[in-house]
């Protein structure tokens, strides 16, 4: 029986000499990927956002070009007419 001991403690040293060198970097190295992927992707969630609120914007601006070249239009007409305007 002690033979048996002897053999299980060095497959114990074994086996946690393998999982300290070869499994453990490869967990850590994965929690660190882990990590940077979530920062990239709340990155680009709030890229997202900003780009959401940027076209919403620009939307707003186009809606109101009509208007504005409208406005113009008839400022211009005022203006060549000598500012006499009926409205």
């Amino acid at each position: 029986m002690p033979q048996n001991d002897a053999l299980q403690d060095i497959l114990g040293d074994i086996l946690k000499g393998l999982q300290d060198k070869f499994v453990r970097p490869v967990l850590n190295e994965n929690n660190r990927l882990l990590v940077a992927l979530e920062e990239m992707k709340r990155a680009d969630q709030t890229g997202l956002e900003d780009l959401k609120d940027r076209v919403v914007r620009l939307e707003q601006k186009i809606d109101d070009i009509p208007l504005l070249v409208l406005t113009s239009i008839r400022d211009a007409i005022d203006q060549a007419s000598g500012g006499v305007s009926d409205g």
